[in-house]
């Protein structure tokens, strides 16, 4: 397991850049993409993702972890809903209607995350896009 000292010099060598300044996001002059390093332990929201519940992608350098798209609806709703970030909405709609999604997973987070009113916003643009 590399250290994230050492993880930020690999990327910064390929040209990404830390933005803001010191964090666990990286940018690429080329992209329009970020790529982020969350910390241990993997958390979206007040919910702990168990490494089991992670998808491994294999490539030709190694694998590369990703959340599920169940999971990824929760990460871009929780920074929609704590940071107001209303392009994380339209992600999550997007990830929802492109992948199959566990909706009763995503109510159970709701109501653990007190946003009983936010999964009712959630599936009306669900449903209406």
């Amino acid at each position: 397991m590399k250290s994230n000292r050492q993880i930020a010099q690999a990327i910064r060598s390929l040209g990404f850049e830390n933005r803001p300044k010191n964090s666990r996001y990286f940018v690429h002059p080329d992209s329009s993409l970020s790529v982020e390093f969350p910390s241990a332990p993997l958390t979206v929201g007040e919910e702990h993702i168990p490494p089991s519940a992670v998808n491994t992608l294999p490539t030709d350098l190694g694998n590369l972890r990703l959340l599920t798209p169940t999971d990824c609806v929760k990460d871009r709703l929780a920074n929609y809903y704590y940071f107001r970030d209303h392009q994380c909405l339209e992600q999550a709609v997007l990830v929802a209607k492109a992948h199959p999604i566990d909706l009763n997973s995503l109510e159970t987070w709701h109501k653990n995350e007190g946003q009983e009113q936010g999964y009712k916003q959630f599936l009306r643009l669900l449903q209406s896009k």
